[in-house]
């Protein structure tokens, strides 16, 4: 898994990773019950009680933890579903990043 912690490449990512708000999908749904994905913060959480803020396809999402990290994750498979951890950075890194988009 990638560690990112630049702000101009947590951008680059979000753009050329094509993710999008969880409200673009209000739908989508991490109810993969029995699958961990392997956070930033060095703790495997399961995926159906964790929250996401983003989306993207073919099956991703951008959880984030209690301990203040944001992690992208792949679910992979039709019949044995599997997580390719993408990326992580911390959510001040994210916040930061927004902050910087938003101004112009």
């Amino acid at each position: 898994m990638k560690e990112i912690t630049d702000v101009d490449e947590i951008i680059k990512e979000l753009v050329t990773g094509r993710w999008f708000p969880r409200s673009a999908n209000p739908a989508a749904s991490s109810n993969y019950p029995g699958l961990n994905y392997k956070c930033g913060c060095g703790a495997a959480h399961p995926l159906i009680s964790s929250d996401f803020i983003m989306i993207g396809t073919p099956v991703k999402f951008v959880f984030i933890c209690e301990k203040n990290y944001m992690t992208g994750v792949r679910v992979k498979g039709m019949f044995r579903q599997k997580c390719i951890e993408l990326w992580t950075c911390t959510h001040d890194l994210y916040l930061k990043a927004a902050e910087k988009v938003n101004e112009g």
